[in-house]
């Protein structure tokens, strides 16, 4: 059955097939709606400004990061009826598999919802295919030819936390997350709580959830995670059995369509031999009977996945279930210390899809149970790319063993070139001649996917070495009449691959094909393709290429086009240039500053000076000249393509024009005139009085201001700015007074620097920022201000929020250096028992801080709230150093526990690094080694030998 596309929203009527949690049922007179009234909270503000963006024709992302239950995904719901109709909801079906996701959305059309409900499913994952996804995405964002388009994605703060820490693998997806996140708090206070007990009275189950939710966590309440999480507590041996085997396989990388067969084969495994001995014949059917019952209306603990709407396939074969959201949160909080049973990998490795195999396996690798991965990894090659790569490069119980190679040879899946083109090269390299006949038996060449050009042309090649005429004739037919274009420059490289091949019709085929059809949406990417045909003589096709690319390639990116015509200069494509430079200089967007001077340069130096003098001119009089920032970048622009006529045009309008409430704005339109000479224009701008206009909320910005109006000489206005600036800027940011403290002393301004401190900017100051307190703190000392320095010490001592361990331990440096000792133990005191202890890296870092204070009651408290069993172990590094710091301290049960929970974590290398064991075979699940084992074990049929 072909994929869906999405949805109409217009058509979208059953919240809870979208993964909007059922709320719990309540007696009332007459009927209920599906969901309880809706009540808006900060974040859906946020959001909805998002979705108004995207009803205006702007593509964006918004990721809703909260908790469990905390009503993520009703949030996006409720957002989606904010879109005008015409607009569609797609979401990646989980039957397709995440690799499939990345192909899937070159074919998103605009005006669609992307629903990327739990995104970690699709951006956390073995191998490159997380960042795959992520680079589609983004993608797909910058797409302008696809706009508008509305990603809307959830995910728990853990897996923000790792998806956009620094230094981490997640390169891609970090860049899309950035700025992406929409907080989503657990419980309603404040004005949400207000608003609850405002219309608890007309809702029943609001009102019962405002009488008895813990701690304002309504939605959890309604989501009835109270009855779930006692549920589970409270259920049968053989019950809780399937839902700890649950738990397991998501928080070890399981996606969350969980096959029955899979949990029944698992959950004996869980049981004591007593409760094994106890079952009776019908114990599945009580079981699932007890985690699939309702709780007060919600689905049960684990419960049977139907399909979300009516023609839609569940996921693969055979019956499924889902965890519920609180449990799965759950065993990831309560369970992630703990090994799972030697027969919990045996049935992963029986009875999970390929892909969660894979994921499995890794799982299992990281954590020493080498023989339960080998396993696992065996059973994955049939369908995924990662199960190959690991016979590929097979552990050291296998690394001499031949039969890896000979399985995967006659079983490993043959979808994906790259993994294909990888398992003949390493049968060449060992002469395994027999299995390369084996394999290509198999047909690769008829199986393998086209839709990456790059891979294609890779296999050609493996093939080609190998002597394969047969298999390469084929595959070279295929991907020249089908492979996909949507990338431009691994098309280029299929073409080089199929020349190398001497498959010249096929050369022929594709070449006409790509010219033809290929996607002009980036214009940079033509470039490859462009030299690619040049490359392999396919000069009419150039031609063809060229003369769209200059007729219809976006002109939404100055920059990719001043590439792109460099790429048509050097094919010697010398009309599509002009063409393209008419067009553009006529056309092109103006909103970007940088990539305007780009393409001016281009016509600078490449002699277009026709194209120069109508872009200069279209620069000059049509760009936003109210924007003073977006000025001063193209007046840069003009200048350094020597556009000198439009400068003066442009500095004329901008100094006479320009919004004169932004400071920095202003002070960088200022700073360009300066540069320019252009004293006339300055002369207009100050005559306009920025001083008086400029806005007072960003005290950073008006120091800003402050500095290119003594550098313009307009010493009026820099006493007057001054005035405003110290009797009226926002107090609030600590390091924006800190800055115009700093430049309210380089200008000598004393009487307003007295101003500004008889407001008592210490008692206002924000105190989420440390690095930001402390900055403020040096400047109140150097401005004389004591009394001011001690009562902001005295506040952040007390108040500080804590929430960035390491900005608090810089603070405790400042504190300490300045000789403010008391408030530095006050606040060290507060750190030492209230900081967060998720990061390894910031508790060493305040470990540090304290003990070099001579704090040493605070390090003992510290300690005594057991920081090695609580940090996060995702950063091996932080790891190591926070082992550092407690053997520098004598912690030596904290080292004990650190060290202990490596191996449970997914930390195994880690471990054995730091204490030197050896375990060539692996280790159990009961912490034993491992016996010797090969692959006679790994590709036994049934459950493995039990440990």
């Amino acid at each position: 059955m072909a994929d869906v596309r999405g949805v109409p929203i217009s058509d979208l009527t059953d919240p809870v097939a979208w993964g909007v949690h059922r709320p719990i049922a309540v007696q009332t007179p007459g009927p209920q709606p599906v969901q309880p009234r809706y009540l808006r909270r900060a974040h859906d503000e946020s959001l909805a400004r998002m979705v108004a963006r995207a009803a205006e024709g702007r593509s964006g992302i918004a990721v809703l990061v909260g908790g469990s239950s905390t009503g993520r995904t009703r949030a996006c719901w409720e957002a989606l009826h904010g879109l005008p109709s015409g607009w569609r909801l797609w979401q990646p079906s989980d039957r397709d598999g995440l690799a499939a996701v990345p192909t899937d959305l070159f074919r998103t059309e605009p005006r669609t919802v992307v629903w990327l409900d739990d995104l970690h499913q699709h951006l956390d994952q073995p191998g490159d295919t997380g960042e795959r996804v992520a680079t589609a995405l983004r993608a797909l964002l910058a797409d302008h030819h696809r706009s508008p388009v509305l990603v809307l994605g959830t995910l728990w703060p853990t897996h923000w936390a790792r998806l956009t820490r620094g230094g981490s693998r997640y390169v891609q997806a970090r860049a899309l997350l950035s700025g992406a996140d929409v907080p989503v708090p657990a419980a309603f206070t404040g004005p949400a709580r207000v608003d609850l007990l405002r219309v608890a009275g007309t809702d029943a189950r609001l009102r019962m959830a405002a009488q008895e939710a813990r701690d304002g966590q309504v939605t959890q309440y309604l989501a009835g995670v109270p009855a779930l999480l006692d549920r589970y507590r409270h259920a049968p041996p053989a019950a809780r059995a399937l839902i700890h085997a649950a738990m397991d396989a998501r928080r070890l990388g399981h996606r969350p369509a969980l096959p029955l067969a899979f949990l029944v084969a698992a959950a004996p495994a869980y049981l004591t031999d007593a409760d094994r001995d106890a079952l009776r014949e019908d114990w599945l059917e009580q079981a699932l009977a007890h985690v699939a019952e309702p709780c007060r209306g919600v689905p049960g603990p684990l419960h049977r996945i139907r399909p979300p709407y009516p023609g839609r396939p569940g996921p693969g074969d055979g019956l499924r279930y889902r965890l519920a959201g609180c449990l799965d949160q759950h065993g990831h909080d309560t369970r992630r210390g703990i090994f799972p049973p030697a027969g919990f990998w045996a049935a992963a490795a029986d009875h999970v899809d390929p892909a969660d195999q894979a994921a499995l396996g890794d799982a299992a690798q990281a954590r020493g149970l080498y023989r339960h991965a080998g396993r696992l990894h065996r059973s994955a090659a049939r369908g995924n790319r990662r199960g190959v790569a690991y016979l590929l490069n097979a552990p050291d119980p296998l690394r001499t063993d031949d039969r890896p190679l000979r399985w995967a040879a006659a079983h490993a899946t043959l979808e994906d070139p790259a993994a294909v083109a990888q398992l003949l090269d390493r049968l060449r390299r060992a002469n395994a001649n027999e299995q390369v006949a084996t394999l290509l038996r198999r047909d690769p060449a008829a199986h393998v996917s086209l839709d990456d050009p790059a891979a294609v042309a890779g296999l050609l090649v493996r093939l080609s070495v190998v002597g394969a005429p047969a298999p390469v004739t084929a595959l070279a037919r295929r991907a020249a009449a089908h492979t996909g274009l949507t990338d431009p420059a691994a098309v280029a490289g299929l073409l080089d691959g199929l020349r190398g091949v001497g498959a010249r019709d096929q050369v022929a085929v594709l070449a006409r094909r790509a010219a033809a059809e290929v996607g002009l949406t980036d214009p940079a990417g033509i470039v490859p393709l462009l030299v690619g045909l040049r490359g392999v003589g396919a000069h009419d096709q150039v031609a063809v290429l060229a003369r769209r690319a200059a007729a219809q390639a976006d002109l939404s990116d100055p920059a990719a086009v001043a590439g792109l015509l460099d790429g048509l200069r050097e094919v010697g494509a010398d009309e599509q240039v002009a063409a393209l430079a008419r067009r553009a200089a006529a056309h092109v967007a103006l909103d970007d500053a940088f990539a305007v001077a780009q393409l001016l340069d281009w016509f600078g130096t490449s002699g277009a000076h026709d194209q120069l003098t109508v872009l200069g001119g279209r620069v000059a009089t049509d760009a936003d000249h109210q924007d003073p920032a977006l000025a001063a970048g193209l007046l840069d622009g003009l200048r350094g393509a020597g556009a000198d006529d439009q400068v003066t045009v442009l500095a004329n309008r901008a100094a006479a024009h320009a919004d004169l409430t932004d400071p920095a704005g202003v002070a960088q339109l200022l700073d360009r005139l300066t540069d320019l000479g252009a004293h006339q224009q300055i002369s207009t701008l100050l005559a306009r009085d920025p001083a008086a206009h400029a806005g007072l909320d960003r005290p950073t910005a008006v120091a800003a201001l402050l500095d290119q109006l003594s550098e313009a000489g307009a010493d009026q206005q820099v006493a007057a700015l001054a005035d405003r600036a110290a009797a009226h800027a926002d107090l609030t940011d600590p390091a924006g007074v800190a800055q115009l403290l700093d430049r309210l002393t380089d200008l000598g301004a004393h009487q307003q620097i007295s101003t500004l401190l008889a407001r008592d900017p210490a008692a206002h100051a924000g105190l989420d920022r440390p690095a930001a307190v402390a900055w403020l703190l040096h400047e109140l000392g150097e401005a004389g201000a004591d009394g001011q320095v001690d009562a902001l010490a005295e506040r952040a001592a007390a108040h500080l929020g804590l929430d960035h361990p390491i900005l608090v331990a810089g603070l405790l440096d400042r504190l300490h250096e300045m000789g403010a000792r008391d408030q530095a133990r006050t606040l060290a005191g507060r750190a030492a028992a209230h900081i967060s202890l998720d990061s390894a890296a910031a508790v060493a870092q305040l470990l540090g801080r304290l003990h070099g204070m001579g704090a040493h009651d605070q390090v003992a408290t510290l300690l005594e709230r057991d920081p090695a069993a609580q940090v996060s172990l995702s950063d091996s590094a932080a790891v190591a150093g926070l082992l550092d710091r407690l053997r520098e301290l004598g912690a030596d049960d904290q080292v004990g526990t650190l060290v202990d929970r490596l191996p449970a974590e997914g930390e195994f290398d880690l471990f054995l690094r730091l204490t030197g064991a050896t375990y060539r075979y692996g280790r159990e699940p009961d912490g034993r080694p491992a016996d010797p084992w090969d692959w006679s074990e790994v590709d036994a049929h049934g459950p493995a030998p039990s440990a």
